[in-house]
């Protein structure tokens, strides 16, 4: 039976993090790989290939008061410069734009509804 692989640990290299490492294959990052070893703290792919992912972040604006929020929702994509009603992890639900796509994952999107034509309308159907 082979043994594992050694990993030359590293000071420098995170433990336990929300910030993704980069993984064994060489060509994701997730914070599951971050075993604290020289490898995981590696910069990952140059090239410009788009990976895929199960989540989506986004910045977003609320239509009440302008707050900014970074969210992500899973196996869904929103789009930019449109509003939804949105329900959120922190309990912060109301109507909101979609101010630009982001690349980490923030509060968790636990629903989104179809487009609104406008905060007013989204406001309207929503009421707090």
């Amino acid at each position: 039976m082979r043994s594992k692989r050694f990993k030359t640990p590293s000071n420098t290299s995170p433990k336990n993090t929300k910030r993704g490492c980069l993984c064994p294959d060489g060509k994701r990052y997730s914070n599951k790989c971050c075993d604290g070893s020289l490898q995981a703290q590696g910069i990952g792919n140059i090239t410009g290939e788009t990976l895929p992912s199960d989540w989506n972040g986004y910045i977003v604006t609320a239509c009440s008061d302008n707050h900014t929020h970074h969210v992500h929702i899973h196996n869904t994509v929103l789009t930019v410069g449109k509003i939804y009603y949105l329900t959120l992890e922190n309990n912060h639900n109301e109507c909101y734009t979609v101010t630009s796509t982001h690349h980490s994952e923030g509060i968790h999107i636990n629903s989104a509804s179809e487009i609104y034509e406008n905060c007013e309308v989204c406001e309207t159907e929503n009421p707090k």
